[in-house]
């Protein structure tokens, strides 16, 4: 199994994170895989962002949940780009071939709806086959399988608790460290320390990294080839 390398909210050691820039620049150069976040506006509109704030990565200050989707587009990231939208993200991913994981920031905004239409917007795309959701948030996992089956999903967790009981059929587990003992799939989050890169490589059960340093990831996988 070869393990993957997905961008994590793009490429942020080189560009804003989750950019269009950023996503761009890492599918153009052969990443096997995108992390990004969708979250929804007070309007209902889905766009790109990590924290529930856009105080951190914008010009602005102020809940993404409070604010309209007219004034999230008026936000500039660090390099002039305005606060993306889902669709102008899936415009890109489509145009390669290369695996979307969707997370639903949905841990501390119950956002409505942002499962299915989320999904709506994928099948537009015809990303079905590349995108993967996750979520921290067990109960968005379980949504989305009732809506859309066929879904790939991943469970989002700092730790494996000593009973695990996954919300819904997994494809994988994403944790923020290795776990050895566990018998599964598992993508770890966020792996930027080269000789870490390598040991997970060699890893079993470990289907992918998360990395803020994609391009350091490949070279190290070339390594342990």
């Amino acid at each position: 199994m070869t393990t993957a390398i997905f961008g994590h909210r793009g490429y942020p050691a080189r560009f804003p994170e989750n950019s269009l820039e950023g996503f761009e620049y890492a599918c153009q150069h052969g990443i096997d895989g995108i992390e990004t976040d969708v979250q929804m506006s007070a309007d209902g509109r889905l766009v790109i962002m990590h924290d529930e704030a856009v105080d951190r990565t914008t010009n602005g200050t102020g809940r993404i949940v409070d604010m309209t989707y007219e004034q999230l587009r008026q936000l500039r990231l660090a390099n002039d780009e305005p606060l993306p939208s889902l669709a102008e993200a899936l415009t890109i991913f489509s145009q390669y071939d290369v695996l979307v994981n969707l997370e639903f920031k949905t841990g501390l905004v119950r956002y409505p709806g942002i499962e299915a239409l989320t999904q709506k917007y994928v099948v537009q795309f015809h990303l079905e086959k590349q995108v993967i959701y996750s979520s921290f948030n067990p109960e968005s996992l379980k949504t989305i399988r009732l809506l859309a089956p066929q879904m790939k999903t991943a469970w989002l967790i700092s730790r494996i608790p000593a009973e695990m009981t996954p919300p819904a059929p997994l494809e994988a587990v994403h944790v923020e460290h290795y776990e050895p003992q566990l018998n599964e799939p598992q993508r770890i989050w966020t792996v930027d320390d080269p000789l870490q890169m390598r040991q997970l490589f060699a890893a079993p059960h470990v289907a992918g990294i998360i990395t803020d340093r994609f391009e350091e990831a490949q070279a190290m996988r070339k390594l342990v080839k």
